[in-house]
């Protein structure tokens, strides 16, 4: 599948959602990089823009540090997270504000802060008119103690303006249970809601957590075969770059999406990599091979698929009516071009028929 864009649209987007609407497929695709201020809706049946949906940076429609955007009823409504101003902004498809909310949690009543994005891979999810959003940490590093007190949701109820943390807090998953002043954990998870069922992929743990109360969890192996096992690592300050090389080389796991034409799940997993001479621990690197796990609705794995790291760039995915779209867009990719966003569309096979 190849996708038009313009001089003024990037080809990279974290904000990208697929939606139906009047029996008809759309990707929603947030247009915010290299200061990009809009929405581009594309059909994905004829491959071409549908709607443009510029947005205010000035006036009563006036929108500042938008990071994500989604789909809230089809391509009529959206969802925008101004990070800036810690608030919820809906607007309609002129790009004119409906209703605005502030998220601030009430003084004294937690201590770390919320994260309005909505990534593809961490999407915000309403239900019956409460926002779910990731519950970022302003502190990078926490003892094994603090982690259990610790949400990983913060809800807005959009009828009474209410803000609070979700009550369901960090596991216990350390590779050691130890105090160290030099040092410390870091958790980073992503996850996906549908059907009254959360599913959360921690980065650094093989099993996914999931909850269909948004309280009490249950786990499931979700280990991949191409990595040993993992557990979230202790960082050592006092090893400085060599660590940050360390954690860059390791294996994670990260994009969770659920299918919701097939009924399973995709988990994506970075696999070990050595970096080169010319590569930096700060940037991505280009080549990292990747797998795909797949789980039916019962959380069994039903299959695992290595791909290579010179051609897709999983970061920007998406499950639609025919599977799974895989971005093509990277820079190690020969083929590469970003004056176009290219996907290629993987299909699932009945493995009971090999």
């Amino acid at each position: 599948m190849t996708l038009p864009v313009d001089e003024n649209t990037y080809y990279m987007s974290r904000s990208m959602f697929q939606f139906e609407e009047n029996n008809k497929e759309y990707l929603s695709f947030g247009n915010f990089e290299k200061r990009q201020h809009e929405i581009l809706i594309y059909d994905l049946e004829s491959q071409n823009l549908y709607k443009r949906i510029p947005l205010f940076k000035e006036g009563p429609n006036g929108v500042v540090g938008v990071n994500t955007s989604k789909s809230f009823e089809g391509a009529k409504t959206f969802f925008l997270f101004e990070s800036s101003a810690k608030r919820l902004t809906i607007i309609n498809d002129k790009g004119e504000i409906l209703r605005r909310y502030p998220v601030k949690l009430p003084e004294g009543q937690f201590t770390h802060c919320y994260d309005g994005f909505s990534y593809f891979y961490n999407p915000s999810f309403c239900v019956d008119s409460v926002v779910y959003f990731l519950h970022k940490l302003n502190k990078p590093q926490m003892k094994t103690h603090e982690w259990k007190d610790v949400s990983m949701f913060t809800y807005l109820n959009m009828k009474n303006g209410e803000v609070g943390p979700l009550p369901l807090h960090y596991p216990s998953i350390f590779d050691k249970d130890v105090e160290n002043p030099a040092g410390g954990f870091s958790f980073s998870y992503e996850y996906n809601y549908n059907q009254n069922r959360l599913v959360c992929s921690f980065c650094g743990y093989d099993s996914l957590m999931v909850s269909d109360d948004l309280q009490n969890v249950r786990w499931y192996n979700g280990k991949s075969r191409y990595m040993e096992s993992i557990r979230p690592v202790l960082q050592e300050t006092s090893e400085g770059l060599q660590a940050l090389v360390k954690l860059k080389e390791r294996g994670e796991y990260h994009n969770l999406m659920y299918d919701k034409y097939r009924d399973v799940y995709y988990r994506f997993v970075e696999l070990p990599y050595e970096l080169k001479q010319n590569e930096s621990p700060f940037d991505d690197p280009r080549g990292r091979e990747f797998s795909i796990i797949i789980f039916d609705k019962d959380f069994n794995i039903i299959g695992e698929t290595k791909f290579p790291g010179n051609k897709y760039f999983y970061k920007m995915s998406f499950v639609g009516r025919d599977g799974l779209y895989i971005s093509e867009n990277n820079w190690a990719n020969p083929e590469f071009d970003e004056d176009k966003l290219v996907f290629a569309c993987f299909k699932l096979e009945d493995l009971k028929d090999k």
